[in-house]
């Protein structure tokens, strides 16, 4: 986790942004709360197929609702970690500020629609921006426009050239001299045996497509 810890303290730091409201990205508190994950292969990847079950390793409770009922074994998939860690990053935000818990205006029911469009799963929304929609859609973000301009921290919907996604938390950019090459980020996968960091190209048919990644920036209360 040095990685994380290190760009913890860079985010500390003032950073310009073509995003807008830079002065308050969720960031530092995002990768703050990635840290308390083991990544050592005991909070397993499952994604049960067809379930109704969202995905998470706890459960997350707003103004007195269960949003998300999480797994007894701790086991997770991409967009309900995803999900879960944004949560818990707005919850210790607010904590810090000595605010109540409250993600932006939202009721209990706004934010299982939040919950939805993160995922995919709502009427509404774009199918393919899925976390950027949901947090551009309800006020809680921005869109990270250049991805040169991306940071710790961000929340990233991607797409490979095989039609697969993936919901994740970027890390850093890979590069080969000064073109972008590849994407290392944090989440919840079979090749990492559940929670852990994992970089992929773009090349080949099974890469990323680099025309199908979409960055957002959520901001804190």
């Amino acid at each position: 986790m040095t990685w994380i810890l290190t760009m913890v303290c860079a985010l500390a730091a003032p950073s310009c942004s073509t995003t807008g409201d830079s002065a308050r990205p969720l960031n530092p508190t995002v990768l703050k709360m990635m840290k308390g994950y083991p990544t050592d292969g005991s909070y397993q990847y499952w994604w049960p197929r067809g379930s109704k079950w969202a995905g998470t390793t706890q459960d997350l409770i707003y103004q007195g609702k269960t949003i998300a009922k999480g797994d007894s074994k701790n086991r997770s998939y991409c967009c309900g970690l995803t999900f879960e860690v944004y949560f818990k990053a707005y919850e210790e935000a607010c904590r810090k500020t000595g605010k109540p818990f409250r993600i932006g205006r939202l009721s209990p029911s706004d934010v299982t629609e939040l919950r939805l469009r993160w995922y995919g799963a709502s009427r509404n929304g774009d199918k393919k921006k899925l976390i950027l929609e949901a947090l551009t859609s309800m006020g809680l973000g921005q869109k990270v426009v250049r991805p040169e301009d991306a940071r710790p921290g961000d929340f990233v919907q991607l797409w490979r050239k095989n039609g697969s996604g993936h919901s994740v938390i970027f890390l850093k950019w890979e590069r080969s001299g000064k073109k972008i090459t590849g994407i290392t980020y944090w989440s919840s996968q079979p090749g990492t045996n559940g929670i852990g960091e994992r970089t992929e190209r773009f090349s080949g048919s099974r890469g990323v497509d680099p025309d199908q990644i979409f960055i957002a920036r959520a901001t804190k209360p």
